[in-house]
């Protein structure tokens, strides 16, 4: 059991270890070197728990992707109208891209390998987002006539802004702050469909 428990805290040591050399460099320039040192370890001791920097990539992008996840099944136990429940998931989201590196730096791997394409991370993103959107249209929290999918697109707009911003020291209590400010002018014409921008172009 000891010798387990060594090894847990040995992976998680390394995962925030690449976590923070990805944070600062990016994927391309963390490699195995620069991990073993800012953990401490030896390059055997990493490649014991990862088969190379490959996987390393996906064991971090696989912890904000359950990162993720939880987020939204902490929503749907709070029961709240599906509305709320995507306005409160954003601002979770904020809080864990500015407090915890392995999350964020799972989604900056997530970036890095996408290619040019649609990074993994941000398809389920707009994926949950989309249908708690679905789900406020039909519990009624939506105003009549909003274009789902662009409201999906912003709201993942801001979400990518947060993740970079929170690369940077001290931003926090910054990127909370701009998060409440969208929200604030954005509410009023989800829930009342005030104004014209977002309505389905049909």
């Amino acid at each position: 059991m000891a010798r387990q428990q060594r090894a847990v805290r040995s992976r998680d040591t390394i995962l925030r270890a690449a976590a923070h050399v990805i944070d600062r460099h990016g994927l391309t320039a963390a490699t195995v070197s620069r991990v073993s040192t800012e953990a401490g370890l030896s390059a055997g001791a990493i490649y014991f728990h990862f088969a190379d920097k490959d996987a390393l990539a996906s064991a971090l992008e696989t912890e904000a992707a359950h990162a993720l996840d939880e987020l939204a099944a902490g929503q749907a136990r709070a029961d709240a109208p599906a509305l709320t429940a995507m306005v409160e998931t954003t601002r979770e989201l904020a809080r864990l891209l500015a407090r915890d590196v392995v999350v964020r730096a799972g989604f900056q791997v997530s970036c890095d390998r996408a290619e040019g394409g649609v990074p993994v991370l941000r398809h389920r993103l707009t994926a949950l987002l989309t249908q708690l959107l679905e789900d406020a249209r039909s519990d009624g929290s939506l105003a009549p006539g909003i274009a789902v999918d662009d409201i999906a697109a912003t709201v993942l707009t801001i979400t990518v802004g947060v993740q970079i911003l929170s690369r940077q020291p001290d931003t926090a209590r910054m990127v909370a702050l701009a998060l409440e400010r969208f929200w604030q002018a954005t509410l009023p014409e989800l829930t009342h469909g005030t104004r014209g921008p977002h309505r389905d172009r049909t």
